[in-house]
């Protein structure tokens, strides 16, 4: 029995190699090819007008990512040179600024000196007026104490004149006697 079986390995493997499709494999019968079927003269011009549209489609494909590609490129550069363009923007602004705060902050100095001046001026000035008011004041009060001086001597001396012209007035009108106790 096992040259039997040895046998029977033997048959199968023989099928096996003959085709794998059984007996008709080994006789020719139904036999079913293995491969694929030999291609025909339009499968052939098929096959080729389909990879000639692969290959095309391959190079259009290539040609729009290289177009797009070029196109991102164009794009970044432009934005590169529009970020660019607006720091110069920026700088030139922020120079400009800065310029005409100095020139700000200059007319401001030069208008708080000329304030400076003017109210030390004003203070001379101020000064120089209220000396000259007080030394009219002076001048008044010391004309008005000499009028007062001049009133005082001349009310003295007319008192004197009165009393002398008096003393002279009762001696000549009374007699001696008169003349006598007067100047008594």
């Amino acid at each position: 029995m096992e040259m039997n079986m040895t046998n029977l390995l033997w048959f199968f493997a023989f099928i096996f190699l003959a085709g794998g499709n059984g007996f008709g494999g080994l006789f020719g019968n139904n036999r079913v090819p293995m491969g694929p079927p030999p291609a025909s003269q339009q499968d052939l011009t098929m096959g080729l007008n389909n990879q000639t549209m692969m290959s095309e489609l391959n190079a259009l494909g290539l040609a729009t990512a290289n177009n797009n590609y070029e196109t991102a490129r164009l794009i970044q550069d432009q934005n590169m040179a529009m970020q660019a363009q607006n720091n110069t923007n920026l700088i030139n602004i922020i120079q400009g600024f800065n310029s005409l705060t100095q020139q700000i902050m200059g007319q401001n100095a030069q208008i708080s000196s000329k304030l400076d001046a003017l109210g030390f001026q004003m203070s001379s000035c101020c000064c120089e007026i209220k000396t000259q008011m007080l030394q009219d004041r002076l001048a008044d009060k010391t004309a008005e104490a000499i009028a007062l001086q001049n009133k005082l001597d001349n009310r003295d001396q007319t008192q004197t004149i009165l009393n002398n012209l008096g003393r002279f007035v009762a001696w000549a009108g009374s007699g001696s006697q008169s003349a006598a106790s007067a100047g008594a």
